[in-house]
């Protein structure tokens, strides 16, 4: 049986699309799942509206996963203004149940909070109360809560499966993301190999990554573009998570992101000081891989930080990801429907 093929809607935020579009559009092209990752994508948390986004996903023959943002209340990313991070869960795991998605998406921050001025062990301990704080409805509701290794990277796969362990492994889960390791000088496949049997649901995208001066450079790209490969990615959680969907989250556009592990002063190792010598070799092999490819930068960022989305940066989106799905499908074998 194929894995099921869907779409991270936070690949096409530039669109403007509601989430009653985004499904429109998946079922056009054939795709099998959408992740509406983001808060921001529901008009409203009212249950006949969920209901009737479910209705309509259930028409198209689609299924629905939902998500949210932090749920650290020590993040800079965190909305205090939707409330706690238990409560804000809460919401969602209400969500999740009219809309019929088994998981919430969800994540604790970003690489900034592990050089902010709060010890990163806050934050993890923060991130369990909450977590527990859920457990007796996500548990009576029958839904994961999905944390991602999010934010480039705000968890490595080893503190993620901490996490996840420490919580409970019977409510909570990961949204295994095969972009953010590289940005923290993670091997996105030592990744999986770790989080793979609590993986529920999944951002995956391809990498270019290549040897620099101070470390490497690792730009996102659209698929089969980089240099990670995605086969033996697929084929583990194939076996080991067979229910967990690929949704693709492509972000293409932006310029390569320095990795700084050889440069004094830069701060780096103290994000990650207990990363272990054998998982950063793994991601030293990969940067030299890419510098044997011959990988660069596969394209410079067309919109500035901050700027309203330009008409190029908006056919852009959907180009690079319409190529993914192509790639996806052709190359990798992935997908139910529109085979």
């Amino acid at each position: 049986m194929p894995q099921r093929l869907g779409i991270d809607s936070y690949s096409l935020r530039s669109q403007g699309w509601d989430a009653f579009q985004l499904l429109e559009y998946a079922a056009g092209i054939g795709l099998d799942n959408v992740h509406l990752s983001e808060r921001r994508n529901f008009a409203s948390l009212e249950p006949d509206y969920l209901g009737r986004l479910r209705a309509r996903a259930d028409e198209l023959g689609l299924t629905i996963e939902v998500g949210m943002g932090s749920f650290d209340r020590h993040s800079d990313t965190f909305q205090a203004e939707l409330g706690s991070g238990e409560q804000q869960l809460g919401q969602m795991v209400d969500a999740a149940v009219i809309c019929g998605s088994p998981i919430v998406r969800c994540y604790l921050g970003r690489q900034a909070d592990r050089k902010g001025p709060r010890p990163f062990k806050e934050h993890l301990e923060e991130a369990v109360r909450t977590l527990r704080a859920v457990a007796p409805k996500a548990r009576a509701a029958g839904v994961k809560i999905a944390v991602e290794n999010h934010g480039g990277v705000d968890l490595l796969a080893r503190e993620l499966r901490w996490l996840i362990e420490e919580a409970g492994p019977d409510y909570v889960g990961a949204c295994l993301d095969t972009g953010n390791p590289a940005y923290g000088g993670e091997d996105p496949l030592l990744a999986t190999e770790i989080l793979a049997r609590y993986a529920v649901s999944s951002h995956v995208r391809d990498s270019a990554i290549w040897e620099s001066d101070e470390g490497a450079f690792a730009q996102w790209t659209a698929m089969g573009q980089g240099c990670v490969d995605i086969r033996p990615i697929l084929a583990i959680l194939a076996e080991q998570a067979p229910g967990c969907p690929i949704d693709l989250e492509i972000i293409t556009g932006g310029d390569p992101t320095t990795v700084p592990y050889l440069k004094p002063g830069s701060g780096f190792w103290a994000m990650y000081p207990d990363m272990l010598a054998q998982d950063f070799a793994r991601f030293v092999a990969l940067a030299k891989d890419g510098t044997r490819r011959g990988l660069g930068p596969r394209e410079q960022a067309i919109l500035a930080r901050g700027a309203e989305p330009t008409a190029e940066w908006v056919s852009q989106q959907r180009r690079d990801f319409e190529a993914s799905v192509r790639y996806g499908r052709e190359q990798l074998g992935l997908g139910v429907r529109g085979r």
